[in-house]
């Protein structure tokens, strides 16, 4: 294989023909030019410069070389400048799917992050079915996603890291009659129609047995709700005109809830959290991009975290002043 160093140099030495000159502006000695063009003319088994008192001039061979030479040095120099732009961030490009809640709650917010301390990169970030991002993942079409990790459950060529656990809560609107209710029951909650996106296995069937309303995906095992929409805020708006109920995580709700547009509901159920991660091929080494998202949504998850926290303790009913008196013997 021809080294690309001895190439360039042989590109000087045409340039300035002459040894002295040539060596002077590669900053080596002209001992050390005139070896490396020997070795390159012996590598090749011919000779590529005659040596004449006028100075150095190409031979046949030589000016074939030099011809061919050229754009592989542009070419060498131009692929090192990109190497230093990528691990820089200053170019590059990105392939991200997210499910429905990382969508909303980090994914975009960190995407927008990372658009802003590089903006020549290139991002490109899909929402969509669980299946179709986990599919993405394995056929290389997306560089990481981030969604439900139990849908990469059995995926042995597929790497995860889960992220933080949000909270989730029923919401209805504001003036819904569920509101008046210091601690609401599931059933008096799913008396009122459920709308929301579609749920995996992991949640969906312990959720059909207690709604009782709904069904069971049969190619899936998704369950979907009686009204399917495809993103929290479309539930939300459902919800804020309708006497629907939801259920969402509880930092999406944040600003509603701090407007009085919606409630959330005090019922807590142990299986009404988030489980998502980032997912990616196992064999693929992440971009440096990759990473520097990664790091970007890590942040916005911790602030979602206690958004939730103190969401969650503004939301806890008060205790009632009869039995708070009555639990103290008085």
């Amino acid at each position: 294989m021809l080294d690309l160093k001895l190439l360039h140099q042989a590109l000087i030495l045409a340039r300035h023909r002459n040894f002295a000159r040539a060596a002077e502006a590669l900053h080596l000695t002209q001992p050390a030019l005139s070896r490396s063009i020997a070795g390159l003319e012996a590598a090749l088994g011919e000779r590529l410069f005659d040596r004449t008192r006028q100075g150095v001039e190409p031979t046949s061979f030589g000016r074939m070389l030099l011809a061919r030479a050229q754009p592989l040095v542009d070419g060498s120099v131009e692929l090192e400048r990109d190497f230093k732009l990528l691990r820089g961030l200053q170019i590059g490009e990105l392939r991200i799917g997210a499910g429905p809640y990382p969508a909303e709650l980090s994914v975009g917010q960190a995407a927008g992050q990372l658009m802003k301390n590089h903006p020549r990169l290139r991002v490109e970030l899909t929402t969509s079915d669980l299946r179709s991002l986990v599919a993405g993942v394995i056929e290389r079409r997306l560089d990481l996603a981030v969604l439900e990790l139990s849908m990469v459950e059995g995926e042995t060529g597929v790497a995860a890291e889960a992220l933080p656990e949000h909270p989730g809560c029923f919401f209805c609107r504001a003036g819904h009659p569920l509101a008046q209710l210091l601690k609401p029951s599931l059933e008096q909650v799913l008396a009122y129609p459920y709308v929301g996106t579609r749920m995996p296995r992991r949640t969906g069937r312990d959720f059909l047995e207690l709604a009782r309303v709904g069904r069971i995906d049969a190619e899936t095992g998704d369950y979907l709700p009686p009204v399917k929409v495809d993103s929290v805020q479309v539930a939300k708006e459902v919800v804020r005109k309708s006497d629907a109920v939801s259920a969402a995580p509880l930092a999406l709700l944040a600003a509603e809830i701090r407007s009085g547009q919606l409630v959330a509901l005090p019922l807590r159920l142990d299986w009404m959290h988030t489980r998502y991660g980032f997912v990616f091929l196992r064999e693929r080494l992440l971009s440096p991009a990759a990473h520097a998202f990664m790091a970007e949504v890590r942040t916005v998850e911790a602030g979602m975290s206690a958004l939730a926290d103190s969401l969650r303790l503004a939301t806890e009913p008060a205790p009632r002043r009869g039995k708070a008196l009555a639990s103290r013997g008085d």
